[in-house]
């Protein structure tokens, strides 16, 4: 990861997390009290244009959160890219989740802030928070199986 973690989070970046937390597909189902849990585990990391945030192939060390700016994901042997997804969206929280390799790269594609979640917080988070843990696993592996069949 080329980013810089910046120290601390403001209110707005703060309330701005709690609600793109809530909208995302396996944070979704917990509630205020145990979303309030995972918050202070998020950290802001500043990324230049063109920085590589992670590459396919290495461990799933972590989920990113798109704050600010965008990346693009590419897969080796594709022409195209996979995508291009902007604020409000994620990616990694499969790898994050089942501790497997990358299956993309993720580059920025302008100066971009993402909120991330490393393995090492996660899973300390977890340990803190049972029901966290129960609920996050129930969605992953329904997640899992829902991409299987696809």
């Amino acid at each position: 990861m080329e980013g810089i973690v910046l120290d601390g989070m403001g209110e707005r970046e703060y309330l701005w997390l709690e609600k793109g937390l809530r909208k995302m597909g396996f944070f979704s189902r917990l509630s205020l009290k145990h979303l309030a849990g995972v918050l202070p585990y998020m950290a802001l990391v500043q990324f230049d244009k063109g920085a590589v945030v992670c590459s396919e192939g290495e461990p799933g060390d972590g989920f990113y959160l798109i704050y600010e700016g965008g990346v693009e994901v590419t897969k080796k042997g594709w022409d195209k890219p996979v995508a291009a997804l902007k604020s409000g969206e994620f990616f990694g929280e499969m790898s994050l989740l089942f501790r497997q390799p990358r299956t993309a790269t993720v580059r920025t594609t302008r100066a971009s802030r993402l909120f991330a979640l490393h393995a090492g917080d996660f899973n300390r988070m977890l340990k803190k928070n049972p029901t966290v843990a129960r609920t996050l696993r129930g969605v992953a592996v329904a997640r899992r199986k829902e991409l299987a069949q696809s």
